[in-house]
């Protein structure tokens, strides 16, 4: 089982009340928690990547099946660790990630600092990790200013991208990305623009797939899903061909 679905675990043993999605009636995969008939796991495949991510989950976000973020934990599962987002009681295995002198540890946050804002990609050896917000855009809002103990970070800014955004989920800003575009955009910068552009493909994927499940119909096959399949058995050859 990935950290998503461990934490999401967790979360239903804590809650206290069920989370009513809309189409809570619906047959759903257990693990990318779209309808049965509109299943994304077929195009999903574990790689590597050319940088590492931190995923700060907010409480509420973990139950919801328009999340994007989980994903990350699918298809980098060497390079995401992820984490229930605590304004006061952060995990301590967290706050040793953010502290780690090996790593380069960058908010993905377009704050108003420019003390903090960092303007290039650090230059050195040591490993480049995003950290990502995932959440509603209020609520990641709300995680960036009351985290104190996120406030030695350095921010990023992600440049202007040809946004594809959300087909179930409606935001305030043009330039608000769901989570995994954000983490695709981030692999382009960090020089991954196969990692990087197999994350906004499959957002792409998922937004057929998702709208397929709101509307009660079987998602249609095209060129997208023959690309994806055939990285996902490229990727599988090539591990083949290693372990011989």
């Amino acid at each position: 089982m990935d950290e998503f679905l461990k934490l999401r675990e967790q979360r239903l043993r804590e809650s206290t009340r069920e989370f009513r999605a809309r189409g809570k009636s619906v047959a759903r995969c257990k693990k990318c928690q779209l309808a049965d008939s509109a299943c994304v796991c077929s195009w999903s495949f574990a790689q590597s990547a050319g940088a590492d991510f931190v995923l700060l989950i907010h409480r509420n976000e973990v139950f919801k099946p328009t999340n994007s973020g989980r994903f990350l934990t699918q298809f980098f599962p060497g390079h995401c660790h992820v984490f229930l987002w605590d304004r006061l009681q952060p995990d301590p295995q967290l706050l040793q990630l953010l502290q780690d002198p090996a790593r380069n540890c960058l908010l993905v946050y377009p704050g108003d600092d420019p003390q903090r804002q960092a303007s290039v990609l650090p230059d050195n050896n040591k490993r480049l990790t995003f950290i990502l917000l995932d959440g509603t855009w209020k609520q990641s809002g709300r995680m960036f200013h009351l985290s104190n103990w996120l406030r030695d970070l350095k921010t990023i800014a992600l440049p202007e991208y040809r946004r594809r955004g959300y087909a179930v989920r409606q935001s305030h800003q043009e330039n608000y990305l769901s989570t995994l575009e954000a983490a695709g955009v981030c692999l382009h910068l960090a020089g991954d623009e196969i990692a990087g552009d197999y994350c906004l493909d499959f957002f792409d994927l998922f937004n057929q797939h998702y709208l397929a499940t709101r509307g009660c119909y079987p998602p249609v096959p095209g060129m997208l899903h023959e690309k994806l399949l055939a990285q996902k058995l490229s990727a599988a050859s090539g591990a083949d061909a290693a372990s011989d």
